[in-house]
């Protein structure tokens, strides 16, 4: 009993790390953000929060997303636009919106994020007559 215990002890520990999967993101290029959104065009503008402002995006590919782009005026911008990379690449919830790419440059700093079709969800906490169906 007391040699399997020493062998346990002499084995390497197992890191979670080791067993979540490496997630890889593919670059998307500011050009890319320019196409896709059609130039960041009021058409493709899906609202305004405090850090940024998001649009519609076609990629290349045909995938449709959200670019959150993020305000480069705000005191601390690089530092929140590092802490929501951060933390949303580490996030995994099925009510989360998944992060595709970001796009980063001197100009501008993006997150590529799972496009959503039925809204934000402030917009349904918060509908105008706060009474929903039984579908919704």
């Amino acid at each position: 009993m007391q040699r399997k215990n020493q062998e346990r002890a002499l084995q390497a520990p197992i890191s979670v790390d080791n067993l979540l999967p490496v997630v890889q993101h593919r670059m998307i290029t500011y050009q890319e953000l320019r196409q896709a959104t059609d130039n960041f065009s009021e058409s493709n503008f899906l609202g305004k929060g405090s850090f940024g402002s998001v649009y519609k995006g076609i990629l290349s590919d045909g995938t449709i997303v959200a670019v959150k782009v993020l305000n480069l005026e705000l005191e601390d911008a690089f530092k929140i636009f590092d802490a929501e990379c951060e933390v949303l690449s580490s996030t995994r919830h099925r009510n989360l919106v998944k992060i595709i790419s970001t796009c980063s440059n001197l100009e501008l700093r993006a997150l590529i994020l799972q496009y959503m079709p039925n809204g934000n969800l402030e917009k349904w906490l918060y509908l105008q007559n706060n009474n929903l169906d039984i579908l919704q």
